[in-house]
């Protein structure tokens, strides 16, 4: 093992590397969205290399993920494989492993649950089955309530002040150009209708549907990054979570 190649803050993220076993671990701490999708991006890309492809990210610190968040590992685990390496998850916590169920990625990554396995296990299936378990063992342990390594406590379920809430979305809505330019799929649209509406209205209670399905939305679905999109999002989600659980959408999956 090798001293930390650098620390480095990302937003709401912390970034260290090191060198383990032939392998670069990166260990990431805080939280993984949108804010810090495109320089974790960079800062991942600059530890990758044809002679440095084997990555191991340390989840084990992560305390909230989002669609954005995911993408990146994604796009990097594809980059590793085209240099002839690979992309290994370690000690993903509950919230990480809700995001991925979430977005229906959970089979798209090789997942371990320490550093040391996923530094020592070798490439080959019964190897990786042997150090995570199928697939299908670990859908059944999430289905089942049971995270990878840790429960994280479920906020109260209190409803955010008006006022507060309020100004949350009034600061979304004025960005509203730039949340349709980072949504070119236009998944968000209908939602940010709703906000506008209840806004509108002075419906506290639509407000309140409409703000955490909008949550819910952002941890299925990435977005193009934009600074004013990341804050207003970010600003959003620290006040519900502050307050109450933010549902899963429902899936067919």
């Amino acid at each position: 093992m090798t001293p930390n190649d650098f620390t480095q803050p990302l937003g709401g993220l912390d970034f260290s590397s090191r060198t383990v076993a032939g392998y670069t671990v990166v260990a990431l701490s805080g939280e993984l969205d949108l804010r810090c999708a495109r320089v974790l991006r960079e800062q991942l890309l600059s530890v990758l290399g044809p002679r440095a492809s084997r990555l191991v990210v340390d989840l084990s610190e992560v305390s909230f993920c989002d669609a954005s968040g995911l993408a990146v590992l994604v796009g990097i685990g594809r980059r590793a494989r085209l240099l002839g390496g690979a992309l290994r998850l370690a000690a993903p916590t509950h919230a990480f492993i809700a995001a991925l169920r979430s977005s229906c990625l959970l089979g798209q990554f090789e997942i371990f649950p320490t550093v040391l396995a996923a530094t020592t296990a070798q490439p080959q299936p019964a190897e990786y089955r042997a150090q995570t378990g199928t697939r299908r063992q670990i859908r059944s342990r999430i289905a089942n309530g049971g995270p990878l390594t840790q429960n994280l406590t479920a906020p109260a379920a209190n409803a955010p002040d008006p006022s507060d809430l309020g100004e949350a979305v009034t600061a979304i809505l004025a960005h509203a150009d730039a949340w349709r330019d980072a949504d070119p799929d236009r998944r968000f649209t209908s939602t940010l209708q709703d906000l506008a509406r209840a806004r509108a209205g002075n419906d506290h209670a639509a407000l309140t549907r409409a703000t955490r399905f909008l949550l819910a939305t952002l941890a299925r679905y990435p977005l193009t990054y934009s600074s004013a999109v990341a804050t207003t999002a970010s600003d959003l989600r620290h006040l519900i979570d502050a307050n109450s659980a933010v549902p899963a959408l429902t899936t067919g999956q």
